[in-house]
């Protein structure tokens, strides 16, 4: 992506949803496995903690390899829809991989006694110990080399879920296709063709950064309005006419 330049996500289905809310907090945790500061540590731990709470119920799992049966026998059915040859077999294989990966993302992760331990004391529960509990306390304060090798250690727990949203989100966006569009007065609508079963999973609007604006999206039954606003007051644009590009994946 240019650095003057922004792309706006929004999954409009459950998956593609959760996908890209696993696909930030997996970045995060990522990132912070560089890092030393321990604050960093904290928040890359409240983010595990989330992908621990999306990822409990085994049935993410089963959503996942069924979407990649429905795209499989879309892409040999439906003449319109087109997977590259190399996602076709990635998804053949991930497939495989799910169908053999017994309970939920995560694995032994969810059963962990120090992260059950600190996430048990971070849900509300006050601790005698003040503002953390012990077990968090105490890992904060050990070495940034032991802390990086637990946060490496737990990515790697979760590398199924890992590729299963990288392999996902790529087929979305492989699918998706930029046109530059105009909102007049910051206004734009357009009517979504659902012609051969194809449902839109995904919306993306790239913008100049330094219009400061955001973009409001609404899916609808049949289309797709786009407005935009003020970054910071979040007032809707009413009196400029700005160019964007919009792709909408559609699978």
């Amino acid at each position: 992506m240019a650095l003057n330049t922004i792309n706006f996500q929004l999954g409009t289905q459950y998956l593609s949803k959760i996908a890209l809310q696993i696909e930030r907090l997996l970045l995060t945790i990522h990132e912070a496995c560089q890092e030393t500061h321990p604050i960093i540590h904290h928040s890359a731990l409240n983010d595990l903690f989330e992908i621990i709470k999306l990822t409990e119920k085994p049935e993410l799992k089963g959503r996942f390899l069924k979407e990649f049966m429905r795209l499989e026998h879309m892409n040999k059915k439906s003449p319109n829809v087109k997977i590259t040859a190399s996602s076709f077999t990635d998804i053949f294989i991930q497939s495989q991989k799910l169908s053999q990966l017994s309970g939920h993302f995560g694995g032994k992760i969810h059963v962990d006694p120090f992260i059950q331990s600190i996430g048990f004391s971070s849900t509300g529960h006050t601790s005698d110990m003040g503002l953390y509990s012990p077990q968090l306390w105490f890992w904060l304060e050990d070495n940034a080399t032991t802390r990086q090798n637990d946060l490496i250690s737990w990515l790697k727990q979760l590398k199924p879920l890992y590729d299963t949203v990288t392999l996902y989100l790529s087929i979305l966006r492989e699918a998706c296709h930029f046109k530059k569009i105009t909102l007049e007065k910051g206004f734009y609508q357009c009517s979504l063709n659902y012609s051969n079963k194809a449902t839109c999973h995904l919306v993306i609007v790239r913008m100049n950064k330094q219009d400061a604006l955001i973009p409001k999206v609404q899916i609808g039954n049949h289309g797709l309005s786009l407005r935009l606003c003020e970054a910071k007051s979040m007032r809707e644009i009413h009196d400029q006419t700005v160019s964007v590009e919009l792709a909408i994946g559609k699978l």
